[in-house]
C-alpha cells in the first residue's frame, strides 16, 4: 500500500456488526488523515467493491454470514493481492493471529484494544507498516498445512460447505438430504465432488478437514 498523504485514502470496513463499524469509523477519524471510508456487512459485497479497485486498505471481520474461518481472507488475498488486508477480530489466540499473517494479512486488531490503542495500531496500517497486536510461535509447517486446508475448502460451493458441515456431526446421505430438502442422488453428487475438491476418500477425513471451517471470531 502507498500512503501520499496529499491524496485521500479509501478504507473498506466489511464487519457486520454495526456498532463495531461505527467504532472504526470513529477510530479512523482521529488519525487525523484524509481517509474516506466505506463500509459493507458481506463477504460477497465485499469482494464486489475491492473488484471496483482504489481501496488502500480492507479492514475485514473474520466472522460474517457468508465468510467462514481464513476463507474470506484467502479468497480475497488470491484475487487481489495488491490490496492492503488488515483482520479486524474478537480472537485473541497467537495461533489463529499467525495463521492469519501467513495467509497473507498486514495486521491483525482485536476489538477489544482501547480507542487509543486502535487509532494508534490504524495510524501505522495507514502509513504502509504491518501491525500485528499479538505475539506467539507456532510450528510453520502446522500453519502452512492449514493454510492449504483453507485453500482447499474455499473451492467449496457454498452448499457443499453445508454438507460437509453434516456429515462432520454424522448425518447419513438420507438425513442431509431431508435436511436440505434435497434429493439423496443430489446429496451422493455433492460427497463426491467434495471428496474430490478436499483429496480424501471418506467420511472421517471429511469431518477432519471441517475443523479448518472453525478458525472464527
Amino acid at each position: 500500500m502507498t500512503n501520499v498523504f496529499a491524496q485521500q485514502l479509501n478504507v473498506l470496513i466489511a464487519d457486520d456488526h454495526p456498532l463495531f463499524r461505527q467504532a472504526l469509523a470513529e477510530a479512523l477519524s482521529q488519525t487525523e488523515m484524509s481517509i474516506n471510508i466505506e463500509q459493507v456487512q458481506t463477504l460477497a459485497d465485499t469482494l464486489a467493491r475491492v473488484d471496483q479497485g482504489d481501496i488502500d486498505l480492507l479492514l475485514l471481520d473474520l466472522k460474517m454470514p457468508d465468510c467462514v474461518g481464513l476463507m474470506g481472507l484467502i479468497e480475497l488475498r488470491e484475487k487481489h493481492p495488491e490490496t492492503s488486508v488488515a483482520v479486524v477480530t474478537a480472537n485473541e489466540s497467537p495461533q489463529t493471529m499467525l495463521k492469519v499473517k501467513a495467509a497473507g494479512a498486514i495486521g491483525y486488531i482485536i476489538k477489544s484494544m482501547e480507542l487509543e490503542s486502535l487509532v494508534s495500531a490504524l495510524k501505522q496500517l495507514l502509513d504502509g507498516y504491518a501491525y500485528f497486536a499479538l505475539e506467539g510461535d507456532v510450528d510453520e509447517d502446522e500453519i502452512n498445512e492449514d493454510i492449504d486446508a483453507m485453500k482447499k475448502l474455499g473451492s467449496l460451493t457454498p452448499k457443499q460447505q453445508h454438507v460437509l458441515s453434516l456429515i462432520s456431526k454424522g448425518f447419513l446421505n438420507k438425513q442431509i438430504a431431508f435436511e436440505l430438502n434435497i434429493k439423496e442422488t443430489t446429496v451422493k453428487t455433492h460427497v463426491s465432488e467434495i471428496f474430490r475438491k478436499l483429496g480424501i476418500y471418506n467420511r472421517t477425513q471429511a469431518a477432519i478437514f471441517n475443523q479448518y471451517l472453525n478458525v472464527i471470531d
